[in-house]
């Protein structure tokens, strides 16, 4: 940050809401903008294995929810990105578990992650998953 930014931040705290400024309306997809502060933000992937619990939206998605939160207020141009992390042995452990495929359990705990994390009202631009053929396009290039 720079020292005027570091003003700007000291003012809103001091201030209030009101010395933020109204925040960025955001229109998707959401692209860098040239001569733009960009920022760009994402939080550890939570694994597809379990239901989310509070330790996992603290640990995970809250503080860059937050600070997406603090960079739109600053009106900067940010994306915040997540998603469910849907490799590993332990989703794979799951499935035999509960008797389904791997697939099913990504598609069961994803759209469960999404749920929760919906009625926190945790504000991603984007929640993905590590499974769709673009990802996987473009982690293998």
């Amino acid at each position: 940050l720079t020292p005027e930014e570091r003003a700007a931040a000291v003012a809103s705290f001091t201030d209030g809401k009101g010395a933020c400024g109204k925040p960025v309306k955001r229109e998707h997809p959401i692209l860098p903008k040239t001569g733009e502060k960009n920022v760009l933000i994402t939080s550890a992937l939570p694994y597809v294995n379990n239901v989310p619990h509070l330790g996992n939206i603290i640990g995970c998605v809250l503080s860059a929810d937050v600070f997406s939160r603090f960079c739109r207020l600053r009106g900067w141009n940010t994306l915040y990105i997540c998603g469910t992390d849907e490799y590993g042995t332990a989703t794979e452990t799951r499935a035999l578990e509960e008797g389904l495929t791997p697939q099913q359990i990504c598609d069961k705990y994803h759209a469960l992650h999404a749920d929760i994390y919906r009625w926190f009202n945790i504000d991603f631009d984007f929640f993905g998953r590590t499974t769709t053929p673009q990802q996987t396009e473009i982690a293998q290039d």
